[in-house]
């Protein structure tokens, strides 16, 4: 368990081993910016190494539509009754389920190839089906990183939404349950359920070192994983950190990047790519949070032109959405702009030909909260830390009614 002060800042945490060795208690102080790490923690010889989750005293409670905690996931997903089908997609390390629902028509057989090699003929009928999909397969996914709670709070309501009118708040999104309905639409509400587990409620009002520490974790001298830390070690070295944070699943890997074609290592990795290929579908939005103003980023050069072209004018309607409400004082307009990024969204694209984007939602404010840094200008509520999410996804669906995501006839020939 963490304890976060204002001055100083004190770390605990555990690793449970299962065994009754003997274990050694250490503490070591480190300085780091203006505040001081206490670390204090239980170090095993186990391999198998369990974690507290972390904790913020004086944390601002989470209002009631809030509901990200793993078992309040589980529980909203068992009790759906309007989804045509759910599925858990895997277990996790720690031994959480992965769901995932779908609205609409999922009676279609499974494809008789793969897209790789439907792509590759003179007709994708063999991958799509004869007929295809009358409507085109959408997926969201949240909380692949479980330490950004904002895009799995917005699921959670979107997903009550769908079952029974409105979200937890009360508001019926009449407008996106209308687009919603036509599409094939599957939600994952939590990919990274260990991740989840470990973090906090939110990381509303916390500051620049809090949230690296909360979703990158620390190492065991005290110092911050970092953001570039976290992705020098896939997975994370679990037996050389006080706490992983929630970036990680249960055995220290980035699902996120867990991407390498050929060696997919996680089972929520895997899950995610049966699941985009038996369902063919079309496009993803891939949800996650930061700590700046939200924004669609801009997509991969590592994917077909048609795909990046297009993912780029979408990127691009959604910011704009963002920001006409008021989320966002600097709209990113990514124009003809391409990340060298790889990652899941790549495997995505390659199991089925999905155009796949990735939303950063803000944890909190419009910029971080760090020593010498500019102050931010913003401190967004609850409900504007969920928003971003439902705006996207509304761009999205719309610009799919205009013209369909991917080049695929209705004919299933391929053609110009």
């Amino acid at each position: 368990m963490y304890n976060y002060g204002t001055d100083r800042c004190w770390f605990e945490a555990a690793f449970a081993g299962t065994t009754g060795r003997p274990t050694v208690q250490p503490l070591v102080v480190c300085a780091f910016s203006d505040a001081f790490y206490a670390i204090i923690f239980l170090a095993t010889a186990m391999t198998d190494l369990h974690f507290k989750p972390i904790e913020i005293p004086n944390q601002e409670p989470r209002p009631d539509f809030w509901k990200v905690r793993p078992q309040e996931i589980v529980d909203l997903c068992e009790r759906t009754s309007r989804c045509s089908r759910k599925e858990i997609l895997a277990r996790t390390p720690l031994g959480h389920p992965v769901y995932a629902l779908f609205y609409g028509d999922f009676n279609d057989a499974p494809p008789q190839t793969n897209w790789s090699a439907g792509s590759s003929s003179t007709t994708w009928r063999n991958y799509m089906g004869d007929p295809p999909p009358a409507k085109q397969t959408f997926l969201l996914l949240a909380g692949i990183h479980g330490a950004e709670a904002e895009s799995v709070a917005a699921a959670v309501n979107l997903v009550q939404c769908l079952e029974t009118g409105a979200d937890f708040r009360g508001k019926a999104h009449d407008g996106l349950v209308n687009l919603i309905s036509r599409y094939r639409f599957i939600v994952v509400p939590c990919v990274n359920m260990d991740g989840r587990f470990l973090s906090p409620d939110h990381l509303r009002q916390a500051d620049w070192q809090t949230f690296r520490a909360a979703s990158q974790g620390v190492w065991k001298d005290g110092s911050p994983i970092g953001w570039r830390g976290s992705k020098s070690w896939f997975p994370l070295p679990l037996e050389k950190v006080a706490f992983p944070g929630g970036y990680p699943n249960g055995d220290g890997y980035n699902i996120m990047h867990d991407a390498t074609p050929g060696d997919v290592r996680t089972a929520e990795a895997r899950g995610l790519l049966r699941l985009a290929a038996r369902w063919r579908v079309d496009a993803v939005l891939n949800a996650h949070s930061c700590e700046y103003a939200s924004s669609v980023l801009a997509p991969s050069a590592v994917d077909v032109p048609a795909n990046a072209a297009r993912a780029n004018a979408i990127a691009d309607r959604a910011n704009a959405a963002i920001a006409a409400a008021g989320l966002n004082p600097r709209p990113p307009l990514r124009g003809r702009s391409l990340s060298t990024r790889i990652d899941l969204n790549t495997l995505l694209s390659l199991a089925s030909g999905a155009l796949a984007l990735t939303l950063e939602c803000t944890v909190s404010y419009d910029r971080p909260l760090k020593p010498g840094a500019p102050e931010p200008t913003r401190l967004y509520t609850f409900d504007e830390l969920m928003e971003p999410v439902f705006l996207s996804l509304h761009a999205y669906l719309a610009d799919g009614l205009e013209r369909p995501f991917l080049h695929r006839c209705n004919d299933g020939i391929l053609s110009d």
